[in-house]
């Protein structure tokens, strides 16, 4: 038996052996199997990592974002012409004549205009339509129409006018206080009354733009465009770049050696003016009872800027306010009030009735005061503008622009 055993032990251990090479064998493949995938799932997904990161920057770098210049530009300037040129209208202006007898309503003057609405409103200069015993528009693709004039401000050169459709083409109105210095424009008018549709383009120039109107001794902010503005311009549209009216076309510069100089009322002070007109008949003014005119100080004493009152009219809502003459009124419920333009345009913000916080100073020192606007009483008369030299004062297709901020002229409110 011992020798049995001793011959099988030999053969066991040899087959254990055996086994054992083959185990570790295995393993051995297994574990570099493992390593080699390790590494090659190692650099395949760090590559195929690194390319969907880079995809996503250059995608996010190509995607403009709302309001930024690279998605304006995606919009063209012909886009939006397409778009509104259908509510840009011509305005014709008629007298009655005799001839052989025979009385007619013969064509004087023509303008532009736009639809403000489907149901018929029209916007256009008031200058435009002065004096006429009858008149017309021409609708694009549409033909002639009689109109009702809804009312006219001289104050603002605006005029409010209705035809009898439905449905119309329109350009609504934007905010002009949201227009920058530098964004491109385009006006679109009937220049001569003849070129129907013309568009011109160009960028706004200024903003604030100060302008006297004479026979008025009224101050109102215009924006400033290089955009041409040509005779029969008056009362078409300014146009931004979302396709919305920012202001009406209303006059240009016309001094020798002077070019693209155009001006156009905003949308804003056009939105309080149609709203009363429709309402009223007529603008709701409030008036504060002063006679005022810019002040301007560059000695460094406060206040640098202003609106100087130079006369209260007895009884009117300064004089109960406590101002007094001398006093420069700085600001209108926390709003600088630079210059006359301003102050104009600030008060045609409320109505009468309203309670109006002012800020001035007297004699050096600042103070201020509530004031209770009423409304502007027909009797109180306006001294003539004065006339500047003619050179100052050749402006087309408006009542005479007299100038800008700084003029020496005095102004009634």
């Amino acid at each position: 038996m011992d020798n049995q055993t001793d011959y099988e032990n030999p053969h066991s251990r040899r087959f254990w052996s055996f086994v054992g090479y083959i185990a570790l064998g295995i393993l051995g493949i297994l574990l570099g199997a493992a390593v080699l995938y390790g590494l090659c799932y190692f650099f395949l997904t760090s590559e195929a990592a690194d390319e969907p990161q880079e995809e996503v920057v250059n995608n996010e770098e190509q995607v403009p974002q709302p309001g930024s210049v690279q998605s304006e530009t995606q919009v063209t300037l012909a886009d939006i012409v397409e778009q509104v040129m259908p509510a840009v209208v011509g305005v014709q202006r008629h007298m009655e004549v005799t001839r052989f007898g025979e009385q007619l309503f013969e064509e004087m003057e023509s303008g532009s205009g736009v639809v403000i609405s489907p149901d018929g409103y029209i916007v256009t200069n008031q200058h435009v339509i002065e004096n006429a015993e009858k008149i017309t528009v021409v609708v694009p693709d549409k033909g002639y129409y009689e109109v009702e004039v809804i009312g006219a401000d001289a104050l603002t050169d605006l005029a409010l006018l209705k035809i009898e459709e439905e449905e119309m083409i329109h350009i609504p109105l934007g905010d002009s206080d949201q227009v920058r210095v530098g964004a491109p424009v385009a006006a679109i008018g009937n220049p001569l009354g003849y070129f129907q549709q013309t568009v011109t383009s160009g960028i706004v120039s200024a903003v604030g733009r100060q302008v006297r109107i004479s026979n008025s001794n009224y101050a109102h902010t215009y924006l400033q465009i290089d955009a041409l503005v040509n005779p029969g311009n008056s009362g078409g549209p300014l146009i931004n770049m979302a396709g919305e009216v920012i202001g009406i076309n209303t006059a240009k510069v016309s001094l020798a050696g002077v070019e693209g100089i155009g001006l156009s009322v905003p949308s804003n002070t056009v939105k309080r003016v149609i709203d009363d007109l429709m309402d009223y008949g007529r603008v709701n003014r409030p008036h504060m009872g002063v006679i005022i005119d810019d002040w301007l100080d560059y000695s460094g004493n406060e206040p640098q800027r202003g609106v100087q009152i130079i006369e209260i009219v007895q009884g009117s809502p300064a004089e109960k306010a406590g101002l007094a003459a001398g006093d420069i009124i700085v600001q209108i419920d926390g709003e600088d009030i630079p210059y006359l333009a301003i102050l104009f345009d600030r008060l045609l913000d409320y109505y009468p009735g309203d309670t109006i916080r002012i800020t001035y100073y007297r004699e050096g020192s600042s103070d201020y005061t509530t004031l209770v606007l009423e409304e502007r009483p027909d009797q109180i008369t306006m001294e003539p503008a004065e006339e500047l030299p003619e050179e100052e004062s050749e402006v087309e297709e408006s009542p005479e622009i007299e100038g800008e901020t700084e003029t020496e002229q005095s102004e009634t409110e």
